[in-house]
């Protein structure tokens, strides 16, 4: 059965064009050593960070296999002026993936939770919250958890540009529901949230 890893990195603010270059060849090279692109999302604030779904039957196998290649050297060091030292690769439990179209005026939203207490109580009232959100026009794409570190990432699209978010929100955020709900902050020490775009394997989504 695949293992789901999500990989982190973050770009150096200025460099998004320079690594966008090599993105291509970053799937083909893990595509080439049996890992299968899942979804990935660079976020937009700040600088740019990578959010990357993969899987693979034997992750370590295939990280050897990428080491082992010569051309992943050659890419690596390509790479290290463009992206800080930060890359981390954690296995995760998909929660839910969505293969969704990247329809023009929707904005992706890329949300991280760290988590405390127990992970029943909170993926209960998370799932109930994504049905609600669906109702109000926000189609989720994937979410993951690993729970080794508590952390939870997941990603949702709505209509309109990121200016737009808080106003689109307050419907969905006054229906009695949702209201209801609201105990699922509780479970989150702490949470990010930025819009993302959605990267295919040949580039940036439009």
């Amino acid at each position: 059965m695949p293992h789901t890893l999500l990989h982190r990195v973050s770009i150096r603010p200025r460099h998004l064009d320079a690594w966008l270059a090599t993105w291509p060849e970053q799937v083909r090279l893990r595509e080439k050593h049996g890992f299968t692109h899942l979804q990935a999302y660079v976020q937009t604030h700040a600088e740019p960070k990578l959010t990357w779904l993969y899987a693979h039957d034997d992750p370590a196998a295939g990280e050897a296999a990428l080491a082992a290649d010569p051309t992943t050297l050659a890419l690596r060091e390509q790479l290290v002026p463009h992206v800080f030292g930060n890359l981390v690769v954690r296995p995760v439990r998909i929660e839910l993936l969505e293969n969704r179209s990247d329809e023009p005026g929707r904005t992706v939203c890329l949300r991280r939770y760290s988590i405390v207490g127990e992970w029943t109580g909170f993926l209960a009232i998370w799932r109930q919250i994504v049905q609600v959100r669906e109702r109000y026009g926000f189609r989720c794409r994937f979410a993951v958890a690993d729970e080794p570190k508590d952390l939870f990432t997941w990603a949702f699209d709505f209509e309109g540009t990121w200016d737009d978010f808080a106003a689109v929100q307050r419907p969905y955020y006054r229906d009695p529901e949702r209201v209801a709900l609201r105990k699922g902050f509780d479970y989150m020490a702490d949470y990010t949230l930025d819009p993302a775009v959605p990267l295919r394997p040949a580039g940036l989504s439009g």
